[in-house]
């Protein structure tokens, strides 16, 4: 940074147009999905569009979702979720990775498509969605 005044979210645009940077999840516990994104520390490239990618894809679901950040870089709890995380998976995850109900599932950010269909598997197979193909069966 050039002037130590400059704040990383800010823009170099004309009337330095800002974005407002993402925060980190807490998931609530309520949703029979969780989706839980391993990111470096916060506002890193990844991470906003790991965040941006579950975001969109959760939209989707509504509360069936929930979403949690853990970050590596972050407190100590965070610190000791992501290796409780890694003992689980039997390996050191990379960043970044989303797991879901903590499985790993992606160990890059996946595209919105894969993300969605991995979501919606989970959630017939809990029985809160019905099989679209089964559904359009019998509704024909």
């Amino acid at each position: 940074m050039k002037n130590k005044k400059e704040k990383s979210c800010e823009t170099h645009l004309p009337g330095n147009q800002g974005y407002e940077p993402l925060s980190p999840r807490r998931a609530s516990g309520n949703a029979p999905v969780l989706v839980e994104i391993i990111c470096e520390r916060v506002h890193c490239v990844l991470y906003d569009y790991a965040i941006n990618t579950v975001d969109m894809i959760v939209d989707v679901f509504g509360d069936l979702v929930d979403i949690e950040t853990v970050i590596r870089q972050g407190n100590r709890r965070n610190a000791q979720r992501y290796l409780d995380l890694c003992s689980r998976a039997g390996q050191m995850l990379p960043v970044p990775t989303i797991l879901i109900n903590g499985k790993v599932a992606f160990t890059s950010v996946p595209h919105p498509n894969e993300l969605e269909a991995s979501i919606k598997k989970i959630l017939i197979r809990k029985g809160f969605l019905q099989n679209s193909r089964h559904a359009d069966a019998q509704a024909e």
